[in-house]
């Protein structure tokens, strides 16, 4: 179809904002650079489809696959997608999609800029407003260097002080400082060093001995002899029973929307799924005071220059005590997205647990249409009508590492969607089931 004139906004993005928000100037955390999830990372741009209305468009790093573009159109999905890849045939990840959106021709994209219709990212990064000139895009977002202070563990810290909020952690600008501070910590039990600008499962590090603080300390004071500065947030690893996450909104007049509330499962750190709270847990929040806070977090934010999507992480402990801001998230989120599709599913009485399988294997044929196949013949696959089902909400994050006689990895992005728990908990065990026939070894 012709499309000129028709976009009205444009979805994209990076979801790994915080590398790119991080200056280089900062010193790390010890860990492993593992190339082939941050390749994953790099294609779950996919994901944004849920945000797409059918006048406007999603820009990726690789085409869509088309089987799983049709079929999120047969259900209701449409909406305007590239049929190019941005990044070429290369695999390497070190240029943000923002960058080479930047860099694109500015030819391939005049069809869908012709009403300048709003560029609206996963996460404001650099290269946001670049990108949104060159291609006649209409780009609102605070100054980068607002937006980069408001992500930092470090002004979730200062957030705590500001809204007398109990708080147990630290600011840590030494390597110094972290060998006394966590001295005194592991007398008391294990604690975390969290990187400024660390993301869901890399750059928080648990520290339970003296060996380990002494290895971080040492490594640290290496990057500082070189140059570099430290700065972590400091805490005691606390006994949990549950982690959630409030999404709301901030409009550039300070207006405030709260969105939802989800709960989430992490392992070892890293977000896993996210699904919807009871009641009861709500009633909760509410008598504690919770939404009060989010709207008060809200405030702070906007006097400090910030405006848009905002997600922040809070935890419940073992002892029933509420830990409301665990940190800010400014930018969308793995639970917004799970909220966006619950919306598509709420006419058909549905919900569904966005959540993710990691994969590994060996099999150099695999294909998504097969699977996508399969799952329609084992009658898994969501169709409008069905009282139970799976949407993939991703198809490239599966095949991007594929590679002929050697292990991959590979990850799945699903919504469950059902009427009750148990259903959804039968659907994952039954594509868990399926992901084994084809040689899939599932990791979480």
């Amino acid at each position: 179809m012709s499309v000129a004139g028709q976009i009205t906004r444009i979805h994209c993005g990076t979801f790994d904002a915080e590398q790119y928000w991080r200056g280089s100037e900062l010193a790390k955390l010890p860990g492993l650079v593992d190339k082939e999830n941050l390749r994953i990372v790099s294609m779950m741009d996919e994901l944004l489809f849920a945000f797409c209305n059918p006048n406007e468009a999603l820009i990726t790093r690789k085409a869509m696959n088309p089987a799983h573009k049709q079929y999120l159109g047969d259900i209701g999905f449409r909406f305007y997608n590239n049929e190019f890849d941005l990044d070429g045939e290369g695999k390497e990840t070190g240029k943000s999609m923002l960058q080479l959106l930047t860099e694109a021709d500015h030819s391939a994209f005049t069809a869908i800029s012709g009403g300048k219709p709003e560029l609206e990212p996963f996460a404001a990064i650099p290269f946001t407003r670049e990108a949104s000139e060159r291609h006649g895009f209409d780009c609102r977002m605070p100054d980068m260097d607002i937006i980069r202070r408001v992500n930092t563990k470090t002004y979730s810290t200062e957030m705590k002080e500001r809204l007398d909020l109990a708080n147990d952690s630290f600011i840590v600008n030494h390597s110094s400082e972290l060998q006394l501070l966590g001295e005194s910590l592991l007398r008391r039990g294990p604690f975390l060093i969290k990187d400024n600008y660390g993301v869901s499962g890399q750059g928080n590090l648990l520290v339970e001995s003296i060996s380990i603080l002494e290895r971080v300390v040492s490594y640290t004071a290496m990057q500082e002899n070189k140059g570099k500065q430290s700065q972590f947030v400091v805490e005691p690893y606390l006994d949990k029973d549950c982690d959630f996450s409030c999404q709301f909104m901030i409009a550039e007049d300070g207006a405030y929307q709260l969105i939802s509330v989800q709960r989430l499962a992490n392992d070892e750190f890293a977000y896993q799924e996210s699904y919807t709270p009871e009641p009861e847990f709500l009633q909760m929040l509410e008598g504690k005071g919770y939404f009060d806070l989010m709207e008060r977090i809200a405030k702070g934010l906007y006097s400090d220059g910030y405006y848009g999507h905002v997600c922040v992480d809070s935890m419940q402990l073992r002892n029933g005590d509420l830990i409301p801001l665990i940190e800010i998230n400014a930018r969308k989120s793995m639970s917004l997205i799970k909220n966006q599709v619950d919306r598509f599913l709420t006419p058909q009485d549905l919900q569904g647990n966005l959540r993710y399988y990691s994969v590994t294997t060996t099999n150099a044929e695999l294909q998504f249409e097969d699977l996508l196949a399969a799952m329609e013949d084992s009658d898994l696959l969501y169709r409008p009508g069905k009282d139970a089902g799976i949407i993939p909400l991703t198809a490239n994050t599966l095949t991007i590492n594929r590679k002929a006689d050697k292990p991959y990895k590979g990850r799945l992005y699903v919504s469950m969607a059902g009427r009750h728990g148990q259903v959804r908990q039968e659907l994952h065990q039954k594509l868990s089931g399926l992901l084994s026939s084809f040689s899939l070894q599932v990791m979480n």
